[in-house]
């Protein structure tokens, strides 16, 4: 009798725990299983019915509350005539502290003229045409007020490492005595002056960073309020984007 009082209420607490669990726990539960080791950063409702907004590493999903169906993409909600791009707004605010976390001086800075009226953060790629074509943008964006702080992202990384390949270069440009004017040399297709001994750079801390904050391509572009203003833009763009105009 004793025996059966206590399976029973051994029963009783885990039956107690799987009624009881929340949806965060089912979802978190069902993606694990599916998909083992996971990084799941944080589960919360999300503004469509029955779903959750789930972030993980560089994106967001969204996941029904059983834990059954997934969608990936952006979530778009209709207001009037106004559309807004909730999965968009969400991603920026986490990529906020990651931007303000950046030590400038770990980044290639083409400084504003005079005091800044806003600062980008550019993921380049020195053999990326558009990034090429960006950094001609540069001067005239310093004219307007904006300061530009590259972040490497070679693409070829997954496929060579950051020591080879175009990671090599970026590294050559980070350490080298004007790093600037070693972007701006790489950026026109001139060879890199060599590296000074004994430098190392973060060029696969700041692949890591980009791969985190969504970069999927280069250029990618972020202001100060994590909002990714998109790839290739001109001054002109880039100042309406950043509201400078």
């Amino acid at each position: 009798m004793r025996l059966f009082k206590t399976t029973f209420a051994l029963w009783l607490v885990v039956t107690a725990g799987v009624a009881f669990a929340g949806p965060e726990d089912v979802i978190r539960s069902k993606l694990q299983q599916a998909v083992p080791g996971t990084d799941i950063k944080s589960i919360k409702p999300a503004a469509l019915p029955g779903f959750y907004e789930v972030s993980i590493p560089g994106a967001l999903v969204y996941v029904s509350a059983d834990g059954q169906f997934v969608l990936q993409g952006e979530l778009l909600q209709l207001k009037g005539k106004q559309v807004v791009n909730l999965t968009e707004q969400a991603q920026a605010s986490a990529r906020v502290g990651l931007i303000r976390a950046i030590d400038k001086r770990q980044a290639v800075v083409f400084p504003a003229n005079g005091k800044p009226k806003a600062v980008i953060t550019v993921f380049t790629d020195t053999h990326c045409g558009y990034c090429r074509k960006l950094h001609q943008e540069v001067p005239a964006m310093n004219q307007m007020g904006i300061e530009v702080r590259y972040l490497a992202y070679p693409r070829d990384l997954p496929r060579v490492g950051a020591n080879a390949g175009t990671g090599a270069e970026l590294a050559s440009i980070w350490c080298a005595s004007n790093p600037e004017q070693a972007m701006t040399m790489a950026k026109q297709g001139q060879p890199v002056p060599a590296a000074r001994k004994g430098c190392k750079a973060p060029i696969a801390e700041q692949y890591a960073l980009g791969q985190q904050m969504g970069v999927t391509g280069t250029p990618a572009i972020f202001d100060e309020k994590g909002r990714q203003l998109g790839g290739y833009l001109t001054a002109k763009q880039a100042a309406q984007r950043l509201g400078l105009n």
